[in-house]
């Protein structure tokens, strides 16, 4: 199966929620690591999450149910000429609750880091030495051995 594997990374919405238990947080980390846009989703049948996380397919099967009726993940199946693909895809909800922690955190990080801000208000620490860019005139060299 062709996979666009990410590392062991998990968002922290997912791994601070109360509401989901460690299998299902890693459940849907794989579930996202095997998303097929192209295709429509994860088509990773219970038999290769039993095979990779060394689980009944049963206990796969009520996982995924779970996560289902918790919203964390949607399931569609399409009916096809050989029988049927089920596809199972992050939910738009918990996506959207990702991408804006990842947008705040992108945005305070540039905040915290002079060199990304586009202020020209921002005070830099140099040298042991604070100053404001507007007062670059009034600065002073806090290594006397240099002029």
């Amino acid at each position: 199966m062709n996979r666009s594997f990410k590392g062991i990374w998990i968002p922290k919405e997912i791994w601070l929620s109360k509401e989901l238990s460690l299998q299902e947080k890693i459940f849907i980390v794989e579930i996202d690591s095997l998303e097929d846009h192209v295709k429509g989703g994860c088509y990773a049948g219970n038999k290769y999450f039993s095979d990779f996380f060394g689980l009944s397919e049963s206990r796969v099967s009520d996982i995924i149910k779970t996560l289902v009726d918790k919203n964390m993940i949607t399931r569609k199946v399409v009916r096809t000429q050989n029988g049927s693909i089920r596809y199972l895809n992050i939910s738009h909800y918990l996506k959207t609750a990702i991408a804006h922690s990842q947008n705040l955190a992108v945005r305070t990080s540039q905040i915290q880091d002079p060199r990304s801000a586009k202020s020209d208000n921002i005070i830099i620490h140099s040298n042991n030495t604070s100053f404001n860019k507007r007062e670059k005139s009034k600065r002073i060299n806090a290594n006397p051995r240099k002029k």
